[in-house]
């Protein structure tokens, strides 16, 4: 188990430019136990909610949660965890038409596998399900180590 003093010797050791990053992370951890993520049920509902307060919709946009345009286009996400699973959950409104994408991301039990599934439900009501898997067993690098 590291000791303070190991992670403040990382601390020291950190590039300038990672202390921003670093300083919101470790405030994160400043609540113990962390909060539980929002189910994805919550998750559509607040994405709804944003949905209809267009007008704070810029504000969140900067957050990440949304956006809307003066020509009535607009969007607005959310993500939590299901479980294992990432959740991401997007409404987008073009030109009047509403789609929703739901994606999910999980790694399987060996740790061998990613998989992806996306679910996008279109204006007439219809549903389109899409899955890939991608292999992330040896030799595979994480996105960041690239």
């Amino acid at each position: 188990m590291p000791s303070r003093d190991a992670l403040h010797q990382l601390v020291d050791q950190l590039p300038e430019a990672a202390l921003e990053a670093t300083e919101r992370v470790l405030k994160n951890y400043l609540t113990w136990p962390p909060k539980p993520p929002i189910t994805v049920e919550k998750m559509r509902e607040r994405v709804e909610e944003r949905l209809r307060n267009r007008s704070d919709n810029c504000i969140r946009a900067y957050l990440g949660g949304g956006s809307s345009k003066p020509n009535g286009n607009s969007m607005s996400s959310m993500s939590t965890m299901d479980g294992p699973d990432f959740v991401n959950f997007e409404v987008r409104i073009f030109r009047g038409h509403r789609l929703e994408l739901e994606e999910r991301l999980h790694l399987s039990d060996d740790g061998k596998l990613l998989q992806y599934s996306q679910q996008i439900g279109g204006p007439d009501g219809r549903t389109n399900n899409y899955e890939l898997e991608f292999n992330v067993s040896a030799g595979s690098s994480p996105a960041n180590s690239r």
